[in-house]
């Protein structure tokens, strides 16, 4: 075994632009330490690969010749664009490393020098572009053509990167490898170019991660290990890296920098701390006096923040003995727990003065966030930079069409401030939430719930992220939004290693998955469920609070590859309204006929478990909030009884408007409010009414609508929105114009007289209803457009090679 991708302090300057940033070298570690650590590991052979330099892997072979390999990691340029590749090389003499430096300019000739030489090599980390280098398909494409053996397991890169890369050039096929060698006029490595050979290193830069990613092979010694890679015999073994450990090398790096230059920070107690993790160097009496301070402090005052200070110092100090990966992870969870705390104060501060309008005290306070900012970041840059290029293997799989004979199904997460609330959102995600959970899909909802709020209605695939903080929601008083732990999920939600990203709900938990979708380098779709613009108009007729809430759902949704929403209506609304025409298509919800389906005994139900009085019902059901409009219902309500006796309104549901509403109708035995009721009640409700009346005109897509009607109940609808595209006028129930009480009464009587006077094309009509919602909305064919692959179903020919 031999990590064949270490760097020492001999490395060329630094190729990263962070560390350029800041002046810090690509490596402080001396050789002998890498060679200690890489024993210590279990290696049996050890090889130095610094950037375009070989100076200290020669001293290390003159101290130990007979298990050290000479290595280098030479940064070659391919002519045309100036792109920039790493090819590492072992077993080198001095004069083949200055032809190599001559030469790495035209990686052509560095590659046929290679291959004149025999020299043991292999491509470094290739779908990361060196220096900012602009790496293409085409690059990655030529690269399989020239070179013989590949870095599959970088210590350095994320899992998916590595393996995705492996597994492309694990299924190369001859076809593949003489197109491609048509296509860029090369001259393939050897007579089996579709065979490649494999190799791992821990890629180190900062002595932690020494011999934790490796290249296994049969050999007796350093020559029979470098002939087992050339004749493509060995293969790659180890860890691979994640966010956290990055972001914890980063913070090596600096804090080595820092004591090369002899810094006030390393010789402070932050910095004894941190000589303690990395290097086991012991506190001072006086540092330790200062530490048993903050202990104190952090008895005394019972405050979070210098609670988890003084955790992550005791981790440091005593977390020697532990793995690398144990203390980064410890570590990691201290920094998640104080900047959630700092954030949370934040926001407590911030809803107290915008409460008591202090604006100069809402500034200081959006300040104070500054230090919990500053803890998150390095984390969220090192997974930005750990995916930023995993769109390259997926597109040249696609392009070279080397898809794995077992196709995997996308994974994806879903995004939504709102699960177990009444709306539509709620209910439609849980029973797609169910439906993929039976097909065994793997698509996770990602919510963030009140324990009280989990309970058997929510499906076994929702992943329950933890929050910092909860407010209730202006004019939605019933929903508790909760701001969500962006560390502590970041976690959570890395291990699913989502292929594609869906979001309903434009709240917090709606904007972690948007960003989720930007540090994961994912795609991103938008569903647009609730049109907030319109419910703030009916709801606190501001037309600014409206305005507000107009400007920022419109920057909202132009943060996703896609938008879909329910209705073409409402393509074309949003279209006038400023949103990008070319991201919206419509979102086709489906329905479970089995539970919507018409119930005889309905009728008996309203009357035992409500008391509705005989004679003909009409119903509403869904929020009982000002904006359904439920004041107009009323009104017509009332005028049609007034004319007619014996007539029901039934209205089925919760909200912030039931108290005025029920104030209203005291006192009218034949107005029945049925409270918030169970989905399993529902069909037997819908199938007890003649008529459902449903006036909003701000609904997007009226999902309640489509459960009426598959219980065979006619409906009359707005012209407004999106539940007019449900009915079919005429035929299944009848559109009545917005606001417009006279039509409303003309349309409701209209179906009233239909079902008194002309029973059989009513009952013609209930038909109709069922028959149109399972031919039209399908939840088997919904479900498989929401999981379908990205770019499945295109036709083969746009694949092959030009």
């Amino acid at each position: 075994m031999a990590d064949l991708h270490v760097h020492s302090k001999y490395s060329e300057a630094p190729p990263d632009w962070f560390l350029d940033l800041f002046s810090i070298a690509e490596s402080y570690t001396e050789p002998s330490l890498l060679y200690e650590r890489a024993k210590r590991a279990g290696m049996s052979f050890v090889a130095l690969t610094d950037h375009n330099n070989i100076e200290g892997a020669l001293i290390l072979k003159e101290q130990h010749p007979e298990d050290v390999i000479v290595g280098v990691e030479t940064t070659a340029l391919f002519p045309e664009d100036g792109c920039k590749v790493h090819v590492l090389l072992w077993g080198i003499t001095e004069r083949e490393f200055a032809e190599v430096q001559r030469l790495r300019k035209d990686l052509y000739a560095l590659r046929d020098y290679i291959r004149e030489r025999d020299l043991a090599h292999s491509v470094a980390h290739a779908v990361y572009p060196v220096q900012c280098s602009r790496l293409t398909v085409e690059h990655l494409e030529k690269l399989i053509v020239l070179f013989n053996v590949f870095e599959v397991i970088n210590g350095g890169r994320n899992r998916a990167d590595n393996t995705s890369w492996a597994r492309l050039l694990a299924n190369l096929t001859p076809a593949v490898l003489h197109d491609l060698s048509r296509k860029h006029s090369l001259e393939p490595f050897d007579n089996e170019p579709w065979v490649k050979g494999f190799t791992g290193g821990s890629d180190d830069h900062v002595g932690l991660f020494m011999g934790k990613t490796f290249t296994v092979a049969d050999a007796a010694g350093p020559d029979e290990f470098l002939t087992a890679i050339r004749s493509k015999k060995s293969r790659a073994d180890g860890r691979y890296n994640d966010y956290q450990s990055l972001a914890f090398t980063v913070f090596k790096a600096t804090w080595d920098s820092a004591c090369s230059k002899q810094t006030g920070a390393s010789r402070s107690l932050l910095g004894d701390l941190t000589a303690s993790l990395f290097s086991g160097k012991k506190m001072s009496i006086s540092q330790r006096f200062k530490l048993r301070r903050l202990k104190s402090l952090a008895r005394r005052t019972d405050d979070p923040i210098y609670a988890s200070v003084y955790d992550v110092a005791q981790i440091m100090v005593k977390g020697r003995p532990a793995s690398v990966e144990e203390r980064v992870s410890a570590i990691s969870e201290r920094v998640a727990l104080l900047s959630d705390e700092l954030l949370r104060r934040l926001l407590l501060s911030f809803e107290r003065n915008m409460a008591k309008t202090d604006l100069l005290a809402v500034i200081n306070s959006l300040s104070a966030a500054i230090p919990g900012i500053f803890l998150s970041l390095p984390f969220l840059v090192t997974l930005k930079h750990l995916t930023s290029t995993r769109h390259l293997v997926t597109r040249l799989v696609e392009t070279l069409d080397c898809h794995p004979d077992v196709q995997e199904e996308e994974r994806i997460l879903w995004f939504t401030d709102t699960l177990n609330d009444l709306n539509g959102v709620s209910v439609t995600l849980k029973e797609i939430g169910w439906l993929a959970h039976r097909r065994g899909s793997q698509l996770k909802i990602v919510s963030s719930l009140l324990p009280l709020e989990v309970d058997a209605t929510l499906p076994p695939n929702v992943l329950n992220i933890p929050f910092i903080y909860q407010f209730r929601l202006p004019y939605y008083e019933s929903y508790v939004i909760k701001m969500p732990s962006i560390l502590r999920s970041l976690e959570q939600l890395c291990a699913c290693n989502p292929d594609r990203i869906y979001v309903s709900t434009p709240g917090p938990v709606g904007m972690l998955g948007v960003l989720m979708a930007m540090l994961l380098s994912v795609p991103c779709v938008g569903f647009y469920h609730t049109d907030f613009t319109l419910q703030a108009r009916e709801i606190n007729r501001d037309e600014s609070v409206a305005s507000i809430l107009e400007s920022y759902t419109r920057w909202f949704y132009s943060l996703m590859d896609e938008t879909r929403v329910p209705s073409a209506e409402y393509v074309e609304l949003l279209a006038n309204r400023g949103f990008d025409r070319r991201k919206l298509s419509v979102f086709t919800r489906g329905i479970e006929p089995e539970l919507f389906r018409p119930r005889e005994e309905g009728k008996n139900y309203l009357q035992q478990h409500f008391s509705v009085p005989d004679g003909i019902t009409l119903l509403f059901a869904g929020r009982i909030s000002r904006d359904k409009n439920l004041d107009l219902l009323l009104d017509s309500y009332e005028h049609i009884a007034r004319e007619n006796e014996g007539i029901n309104l039934v209205i089925a549901g919760d909200g912030p408007y039931l108290p005025q509403l029920m104030l209203r109708s005291q006192g009218n035995p034949r107005i029945v409010f049925t409270g918030r009721l169970d989905q399993t009640i529902l069909p037997y409700v819908y199938s007890g009414a003649d008529l459902f009346v449903f006036p909003s005109a701000t609904d997007t897509f009226g999902k309640v609508v489509l459960e009426v009607q598959a219980c065979g109940l006619p409906a009359v609808v707005s012209d407004a929105g999106g539940p007019q595209e449900i009915i079919r006028e005429g035929r299944t129930g009848f559109i009545a114009r917005a606001g417009d009480i006279e039509d409303w009464c003309e349309k409701i009587e209209q179906a009233l007289h239909m079902r008194s006077q002309a029973p059989a094309l009513y009952r013609k009509m209930r038909e109709a209803a069922r028959a149109h919602v399972l031919e039209t909305y399908r939840w088997d064919a919904a479900l498989d457009a929401l999981l379908e692959r990205e770019g499945a179903g295109q036709a083969r020919v746009d694949k092959k090679i030009a």
